[in-house]
């Protein structure tokens, strides 16, 4: 009578021991590649084996956007954004000789870049001497600095920008 030497345990460490070296290796961590290993060991039972992550952590407020920010660092951000975009109108603003300018909460602010931002303000009120104009400003803002606004209107009497009312 011949003795079983090896078992269903023993023949799938068996199988598994050259997958453990070689899945590694092939597993790529920068795309996120799985790489999935199959042996049949039966007519019914198989071996498999998968090496890798996809680098997905569902965890609230751990989700990475496409620049490696979590979402409350990105929220820190368009804040700080806005904040800029509201300061870098309000001064070129007075600057041009309005005294006054009143935001309302209608606002867009879209990431472009890893802390590069587009912020729409709606329905900006620029309040002058005799009459308030209504406008759409949009700014750019690159690592907290403002680089461009656009959609300030001019003032009414170009020669008296140097006064205030």
């Amino acid at each position: 009578m011949i003795k079983r030497i090896m078992t269903y345990r023993v023949a799938a460490a068996a199988f598994a021991v050259p997958a453990l070296f070689a899945a590694p290796a092939a597993a790529d961590p920068v795309r996120g590649a799985i790489v999935q290993l199959e042996q049949k060991l039966g007519t019914n039972t198989s071996l498999t084996l998968q090496v890798g992550h996809n680098s997905r952590d569902y965890r609230r407020g751990y989700q990475l956007n496409q620049w490696g920010q979590s979402q409350r660092v990105v929220s820190g951000l368009r804040q700080d954004a806005l904040q800029a975009c509201r300061r870098a109108v309000a001064k070129q603003a007075y600057h041009i000789g309005y005294r006054d300018v009143d935001f309302d909460d209608d606002r867009r602010v879209r990431q472009t870049g890893a802390h590069d931002f587009r912020v729409v303000l709606d329905d900006v009120e620029f309040e002058a001497r005799r009459r308030d104009r209504e406008r759409d400003v949009t700014c750019t803002i690159r690592r907290g600095h403002v680089v461009n606004i656009q959609g300030i209107p001019a003032a009414s009497h170009p020669g008296n920008a140097h006064r205030r009312y």
